[in-house]
């Protein structure tokens, strides 16, 4: 079944910050993570209800600019956030560094560890509310597909004479991929490549809303296989689409710097909110 493209009726702008008029209304008419503004200043929001989110972009597409404004805002209201970064280099989300309720995870064997022990309360003892941000849990995944390497590179190297047709790092974060939304337990991963090749199933049946930026159609059938044809995309920064139900939306997504996500996750509201 083919999905349609909604097209613009109106020019996007060409950035949205926290504190523009526009920006203040959408985050203060309701209680969901803003991800953009369609035409018309049109909110783009994430599910109200807990729900996993794939940031799909090619180099310099702004994944890690989508995925720092999520956790910002689910922290903003009350939710615990997981940061997963698998990077020797350097972190891409240092602004998380030391806030309440945030943990940042960097080494893989700490990462393999989370993601069993979250498993493990999944099954056995985890009772978070949906309906209620204190009680949500959100794991932001930075660089998905480079994590899925170095887990699975991890239990060879720790387990060579494992019979495991596949790592139990990888096996814990499909499970929570498709049973943690129900106990308030979302994932948004950022991919540069599309859909984690270790899923048995439809994108769209895991990952409610995708956004997708700097994709030719490779990215797209990889992605969003619905959607036809596959929208142009602009070298705009922050000029995206968000596709959820069918529907590609373009947008220009919300952009928090460093410094204001941080201040966000805190809990400080700028002078224009109040």
């Amino acid at each position: 079944m083919t999905a349609q493209t909604r097209m613009p009726i109106e020019a996007l702008r060409d950035v949205v910050r926290l504190t523009d008029p526009h920006t203040v209304r959408a985050l203060r008419g309701s209680d969901r993570i803003l991800l953009g503004l369609a035409d018309g200043d049109r909110p783009v929001y994430l599910p109200a209800e807990p729900s996993n989110v794939l940031v799909a972009t090619g180099g310099g597409g702004g994944t890690t600019t989508v995925l720092r404004s999520i956790a910002a805002q689910a922290l903003h209201r009350g939710a615990h956030v997981d940061v997963v970064d698998l990077d020797a280099r350097r972190s891409c989300h240092t602004w998380a560094a030391s806030l309440d309720r945030t943990v940042v995870y960097s080494r893989i064997d700490a990462i393999h560890t989370f993601l069993i022990e979250m498993l493990d309360r999944l099954r056995h003892e985890y009772a978070a509310d949906p309906e209620a941000w204190h009680r949500r849990r959100l794991i932001v995944i930075e660089h998905a597909e480079r994590l899925l390497v170095g887990l699975r590179q991890h239990w060879m190297l720790t387990h060579p004479d494992s019979q495991l047709e596949e790592a139990p790092g990888v096996e814990a974060l499909g499970m929570l991929l498709a049973a943690g939304r129900h106990n308030g337990i979302q994932i948004a991963a950022g991919s540069t490549r599309g859909i984690p090749p270790y899923l048995g199933t439809q994108v769209g049946d895991v990952f409610a809303t995708r956004v997708l930026a700097y994709g030719g159609q490779t990215l797209w059938a990889r992605v969003a296989p619905e959607v036809w044809p596959v929208p142009p995309y602009s070298v705009i920064p922050g000029r995206m689409h968000a596709v959820q139900d069918g529907t590609a939306t373009r947008m220009q997504a919300l952009h928090l710097s460093e410094s204001e996500a941080r201040a966000w996750a805190r809990g400080t509201v700028p002078k224009e909110f109040r």
